[in-house]
């Protein structure tokens, strides 16, 4: 019994010596492991709020009332937006609570599809992770209860997050009729980074076609 306890403690001393000696890269592997579990944690969340948004939105089409995607919720869909054959659901009001969901329309511009420049902002590691495959020339889609629109990628920018340029109509990177609808996506930037709240941003501007 002593001898098997002896063995037992022995181990753990073992243990606790590799622990210590490599304390560096265990405490990185740790960091690693929660950064996932974290990550696909959000992106879990994301998928599956995507599937009650579309049960929301789908009521909506046929509604005269606007429907929430769970009972609780303080938003609803107010667009379906369509990029690289992906179609997400938009929720209104760019809260952090509602990004943690799905893309988020800026309630302080226009409506997707209507005339002036429509902001639509998304988590870059979940829905808004395609647009880092986008190129100028590129159909984006928004379909609303109303009309279902194309519209044609004409810039792409990095911009620090207090440059509030970008969501004006008129700007110097990109010239167009004020009464034109334009559709602007943002997302956070780097896509690959896995620092929280970074300075830039990645801008997406499309034109109505």
């Amino acid at each position: 019994m002593y001898a098997l306890t002896y063995k037992k403690k022995s181990n753990i001393s073992k243990l606790l010596f590799l622990v210590a000696k490599h304390k560096w890269l265990v405490l990185s592997m740790m960091l690693g492991l929660y950064q996932f579990s974290d990550g696909l944690y959000i992106f879990a969340k994301a998928e599956l709020a995507q599937y009650l948004i579309a049960n929301a939105w789908h009521k909506n089409l046929t509604s005269a009332q606007q429907h929430k995607p769970w009972p609780w919720a303080d938003t609803h869909p107010v667009a379906e937006l369509i990029i690289k054959d992906k179609n997400w659901y938009v929720l209104a009001g760019a809260s952090g609570r509602n990004l943690a969901f799905a893309p988020t329309h800026l309630s302080s511009t226009p409506e997707p599809g209507k005339m002036g420049n429509s902001v639509i902002v998304g988590h870059r590691d979940t829905q808004f992770n395609s647009l880092k495959r986008l190129q100028k020339g590129d159909i984006i889609e928004i379909k609303t209860k109303h009309k279902h629109q194309q519209f044609k990628v004409t810039m792409l920018r990095i911009a620090v997050y207090t440059d509030l340029e970008y969501l004006q109509d008129n700007t110097t990177h990109d010239t167009f009729d004020e009464e034109q609808s334009s559709l602007t996506l943002i997302t956070c930037y780097p896509f690959d980074s896995v620092l929280p709240n970074p300075t830039h941003r990645y801008i997406v501007r499309a034109m109505a076609i």
